[in-house]
């Protein structure tokens, strides 16, 4: 399997998992959780082992921790008024 194969299947899992919500969030967090599936992917031994439970954790870890609905609220806002 190429690698291009590998990473191809490690994201059909991943939007398997995340797709519907991740598509309702806010460019930053999408940005955000995208950049952690991208390190997962990085540091597994074999990425396509990675179960549901850590695609969730990405999930859970961003929209609750470091972008929390309060924090999203207050950029969006900043982002309309041009700031």
């Amino acid at each position: 399997m190429t690698e291009v194969e590998r990473q191809r299947l490690f994201l059909e899992r991943a939007a398997s998992v995340l797709a519907e919500r991740v598509l309702q969030l806010e460019d930053v967090v999408q940005e955000r959780i995208y950049r952690n599936l991208e390190e997962l992917y990085l540091e597994k031994d074999d990425p396509l082992q990675t179960t549901d439970d850590e695609f969730e954790g990405i999930y859970i870890l961003i929209t609750e921790y470091v972008f929390p609905p309060a924090f999203v609220e207050i950029h969006k806002k900043l982002k309309e008024e041009g700031a």
